[in-house]
């Protein structure tokens, strides 16, 4: 039966500043030029992120994105140096949500090791479901005709998503809460597969088939 999620909220691009100094740390004072191009960075990066959006816009151009900030090409690239750093910023933005949420609901002792998965899984298919333009970049839909080294990135993080479950699986494993002779590496591959299916048939409907909201009985097969 999937359980109640822990007290964690799924990031949006738009809710992050991306960068943005830990509320532990005193405040500093910045000059207003560093403030600025931070903010233009986020500015830079929640417009590409609007542009993907639209499941028509198959190539975003930096003379684009800079007709909708109203800015020259040169400023964004003050900010950015190529639109390559920009989708590497956003792939960023991705593995620093997902990554930190799965090491929080990983250390949850509230939760059995099962039920991490389930709460794992439910997460993931939420960031997307919250983050359609960022889904794209998850899918390497809009990666295809731009740098290869994004798409390698991007197949680096879900392998990074596949080992999160995998471990938590032979945690499970180990706890009892699966049969000794359960098959870890092979669960993780095929859950992790299954997710990405619903990512990109997310992508595939022009957003209309949305990722979350699956039932535990879909997720059963997964982790029993």
């Amino acid at each position: 039966m999937l359980t109640s999620q822990p007290d964690v909220s799924t990031p949006t691009l738009a809710e992050a500043a991306l960068a943005t100094e830990p509320a532990d740390k005193p405040l500093i004072r910045v000059p207003r030029p560093a403030r600025a191009r931070k903010n233009r960075r986020v500015d830079i990066l929640q417009t590409l992120a609007k542009l993907l959006e639209d499941p028509q816009c198959d190539r975003i151009t930096t003379a684009l994105i800079a007709k909708k900030l109203d800015l020259s090409e040169a400023a964004l690239y003050r900010s950015f140096p190529s639109k390559a750093a920009m989708y590497d910023a956003l792939i960023e933005f991705v593995e620093k949500s997902l990554m930190d949420l799965c090491t929080r609901i990983r250390a949850d002792q509230n939760l059995k090791c099962v039920a991490r998965i389930q709460v794992m899984t439910t997460v993931m298919l939420d960031f997307a479901d919250a983050n359609r333009g960022l889904t794209r970049v998850m899918t390497g839909q809009v990666l295809l005709k731009e740098d290869p080294r994004l798409t390698e990135r991007m197949n680096h993080l879900v392998d990074k998503l596949e080992m999160s479950l995998r471990q938590t699986f032979r945690d499970a494993v180990l706890a009892r809460e699966l049969p000794a002779d359960f098959d870890a590496s092979a669960r993780a591959n095929l859950l992790i597969n299954w997710i990405l299916g619903r990512w990109l048939r997310f992508v595939m409907t022009g957003f209309l088939v949305r990722p979350n909201g699956v039932s535990p009985v879909a997720l059963a097969p997964f982790v029993s």
